[in-house]
């Protein structure tokens, strides 16, 4: 029995009266009380909480989906909060006294934070249940709509629609493929990301475009390597053809990275659970990743790759392209293609940071970042060089720094940086003038400077989506023509003069003509003497193919930076 002390009157004289209550009766009503107040506060909680997420955009839910969305969550809160004042309540009356409260308050607590913590699998669970139902029933249900639709890609190859991607309902996991272009670094990177997750490294073979399986080596530059290299993926003849296609896409040179990718790419196809994050690692201008010295992995062989084996890119759900201007809304639509479940994408908007100046610091804040189904986490900067990121997410699309002049500004100025700054540097000269002063427009260092300022202004311009396609290609092409001048001094004339001396110096004998050191003349004296041996050239009758053959290699190479003859790897 429990006993409440109240006071009486009797003749204006207050006497103190004892009513006695039994003790059940007393509990009841203090678990009652404490468990319905819990409930109305986890209902409040739990309403302003989704009713801020779906107004913010941080939710995909519209409309009646929407409505549904926030009462199922308010209900769930609200449950939350009864389990969390039933189990408080029944702490004390069972122990009592201050120890009682305590214990209430510590059995509350855990209660309504391990159930809180639990909302977003308790959530899922009718979703996870209802796509384990159809897949049993063989139902494949049509793909959810993403708040971004593709249509384009790169200059590969061309289709109005994606074609719908394969439903894929998990198990997700946190494993990753790390593919790498450059030995050194990726090596350094992936051992750091090692340490928190389960990583599968794919990085440059010692033999350029060879791989082995088992006890053999294929070499990918042939017919009957490649051929008897798909042959051990042990896929379709459709397959087969389509993953053959896409290394006959592929430069020469990054088809051992790409063969490494198609072992397990291939395995997903098939059935297996495959590493559901990947990072592409290396230098980049938004088509592609390549390494020093090392072939160009492009996204059109990327995306045949995964037209061929969709099973397999329906299993990415976090990509990372991690190189110098990897992102933009256009090149972020190809990358939705080739991954077509994403719900992340990382990518870098201009420059990215080097291995040891904050990529793999970078490369490892995604690790943790990507981990499980979230994608709320929005990074703006790089967090060691603050680099600008590009970041596309699935529930809240593209996020970048906002251009500060629209497309007309953008073309006004790349034309006025490309009349004073770009034509005199292809010319060779040092400096250019603006009517009044002499501007320094000399290559010392190919990260700063007016070129690199105009490279940089048009990449942003052939990122914008509003630019019809034909006009897109034109300063595409200078984009690749510009990356090759930046770098002419450093890598480019070097590595040409490495690969075609020898037939330089023959040609020049033949002529004549004292052969020039491309690797040592600066731009204004190499262009001088690919005149001169252009010259040379149309005056001699009947000159042999050999002869014409290096002319238009000087002409397209060093004279107008074609990537037909330059390759991304030089650069």
């Amino acid at each position: 029995m429990l006993t409440s002390r109240s006071h009486r009157t009797d003749g204006g004289q207050k006497l103190p009266v004892e009513v006695f209550y039994p003790r059940a009766y007393v509990l009841s009503k203090l678990v009652r009380n404490l468990t319905v107040k819990g409930a109305v506060f986890g209902a409040f909680v739990g309403f302003a909480h989704a009713s801020y997420m779906h107004s913010s955009g941080q939710r995909p839910e519209r409309g009646a989906a929407a409505l549904r969305a926030v009462a199922a969550e308010t209900a769930m809160w609200s449950l939350s909060g009864a389990l969390a004042g039933l189990t408080g309540s029944l702490s004390y009356a069972f122990i009592g006294g201050p120890a009682g409260a305590m214990a209430g308050l510590a059995g509350a607590g855990l209660v309504g934070g391990g159930t809180f913590a639990s909302l977003p699998s308790i959530a899922a669970m009718p979703q996870h249940l209802g796509a384990k139902t159809q897949t049993a029933l063989g139902y494949t249900p049509p793909a959810p709509r993403s708040l971004y639709v593709p249509v384009r890609y790169d200059s590969d190859i061309k289709e109005e629609a994606p074609p719908p991607a394969p439903q894929y309902n998990g198990p997700w996991n946190d494993r990753v493929v790390f593919l790498g272009m450059n030995p050194g670094p990726t090596a350094k990177a992936s051992r750091s990301m090692a340490q928190h997750a389960d990583v599968t490294i794919i990085s440059p073979s010692l033999a350029p475009d060879r791989i082995r399986v088992g006890g053999a080596s294929y070499n990918l530059r042939s017919s009957d390597g490649l051929a008897s290299f798909v042959g051990t993926l042990n896929l379709s003849p459709a397959q087969a053809r389509g993953v053959k296609r896409a290394f006959e896409m592929c430069e020469k040179g990054a088809r051992d990275e790409l063969a490494g990718l198609a072992q397990i790419w291939a395995r997903g196809e098939k059935g297996a659970k495959i590493p559901s994050r990947l990072v592409l690692a290396g230098h980049s201008n938004g088509d592609g990743v390549w390494g020093d010295d090392n072939g160009s992995l492009r996204l059109g062989p990327l995306l045949q790759l995964s037209r061929t084996l969709p099973h397999a890119t329906a299993q990415i759900e976090d990509a990372f392209v991690t190189g110098c201007y990897s992102g933009g809304e256009v090149t972020m639509d190809q990358y939705l293609l080739i991954f077509p479940r994403a719900k992340t994408i990382w990518a870098y908007e201009a420059q990215a940071p080097g291995v040891d100046n904050g990529a793999t610091i970078d490369q490892s804040g995604w690790e943790r970042a990507t981990r499980g189904r979230d994608a709320r986490f929005v990074p703006r900067t790089s967090a060691a060089a603050k680099k600008k990121m590009a970041v596309w997410s699935y529930q809240t699309g593209y996020h970048a720094t906002e251009s500060p002049l629209d497309l007309n500004g953008l073309r006004g100025k790349v034309n006025w940086m490309e009349n004073n700054f770009l034509r005199p540097a292809l010319a060779g000269e040092d400096y250019t003038y603006d009517g009044q002063w002499r501007i320094p427009i000399r290559i010392t260092d190919p990260h700063t400077g007016p070129i690199r300022q105009y490279y940089s202004w048009l990449v942003r311009l052939s990122q914008r989506k509003d630019m019809p396609e034909d006009e897109r290609a034109l300063w595409v092409e200078k984009k690749h023509q510009t990356i090759r001048l930046l770098y002419y001094g450093a890598t480019v004339a070097p590595r040409f003069s490495r690969e075609y001396g020898a037939e330089i110096r023959r040609a020049h004998a033949k002529l004549g003509l004292p052969a020039p050191d491309f690797a040592r003349l600066n731009r204004a004296q190499a262009l001088k003497a690919i005149d001169k041996f252009t010259a040379k050239l149309e005056k001699t009758p009947k000159a042999t193919a050999q002869l014409q053959q290096v002319g238009d290699l000087l002409q397209r190479g060093l004279h107008d930076l074609n990537p037909s003859v330059i390759p991304d790897g030089w650069v």
